[in-house]
């Protein structure tokens, strides 16, 4: 008698299939994350190594702070320009510093209408820097714009004080290769207010750019060796410079295009 079997059903196996489906997706799941993961860490690196260079200035009697950690020049970014490069009123104790020395009692211009500003600079030394100018505050957004653009570009520059860390004695101050803008005086053998009286004028780098009078004088006295301007040495300021080109980009007159005499650090803007 023949006994019919019955043929067993095979149960799906459906629990066991998601779970090799599972299984199969961690890999992605664990490269994903493994991605997000390095993405965040190259972020916190770039940001934290950002900023780098310890910067030491002069400090005063005010305890002004001149330390700190700040970009490299290439590492700069459009924001900045307002952190590094600001502006504000003179505030109290820069403005005593001033008095007596840069800011005479017969200053052409009022303590309100200067402005104290900080920018960033590289130094000949192949470091940053930070330095203090009084400007106009009329030409105060541009000065920022051309001291960023300076820096980014690694521009030498050896010193940025106010000159009044030179008793507001221009000669000194020049010697020192001392950039600067702003300084109560009159023009060179003359009874005329100077461009820098009213806080209109920059000169930078003065001691490889010397002021050349019109009987051949020079000015400072130890910048003889550099009035000579076929010769070719550090910092020297012409028309294919790139300060010359930022300042002339903004409406400034260099003095080295003067006829009578020749101010090859000079750069002045007219109101």
């Amino acid at each position: 008698m023949a006994v019919n079997k019955k043929t067993p059903v095979k149960k799906k196996k459906t629990a066991s299939v998601k779970n090799k489906n599972k299984k199969s997706m961690m890999p992605g799941i664990i490269l994903v994350i493994s991605a997000l993961l390095l993405g965040s860490l190259i972020i916190i690196f770039v940001y934290q190594t950002r900023k780098i260079i310890e910067i030491s200035g002069s400090g005063d009697p005010a305890n002004r702070k001149m330390e700190g950690s700040y970009p490299l020049p290439s590492e700069l970014i459009t924001s900045d320009l307002n952190t590094y490069f600001g502006y504000t009123d003179i505030p109290d104790f820069i403005f005593t510093k001033m008095q007596g020395a840069s800011f005479t009692e017969d200053c052409p211009v009022a303590r309100e209408d200067l402005r104290y500003m900080t920018v960033l600079y590289w130094g000949t030394d192949n470091a940053a820097h930070k330095g203090e100018l009084i400007v106009n505050k009329s030409i105060a957004p541009e000065v920022s714009e051309i001291f960023y653009q300076l820096y980014k570009a690694s521009y030498p520059i050896e010193s940025i004080k106010l000159v009044d860390e030179y008793g507001g004695n221009d000669e000194v101050s020049m010697a020192n290769n001392n950039t600067s803008c702003f300084n109560a005086r009159k023009v060179k053998g003359s009874d005329t207010w100077s461009m820098h009286a009213y806080g209109l004028a920059i000169d930078i780098n003065p001691l490889y750019n010397p002021y050349v009078g019109a009987d051949g004088s020079v000015l400072p006295v130890m910048s003889e060796r550099y009035a000579n301007r076929d010769d070719r040495f550090i910092m020297k300021i012409d028309a294919d410079d790139y300060a010359y080109n930022l300042f002339a980009e903004h409406g400034f007159t260099w003095g080295g295009s003067w006829e009578k005499v020749k101010d090859y650090q000079h750069f002045e803007k007219q109101q």
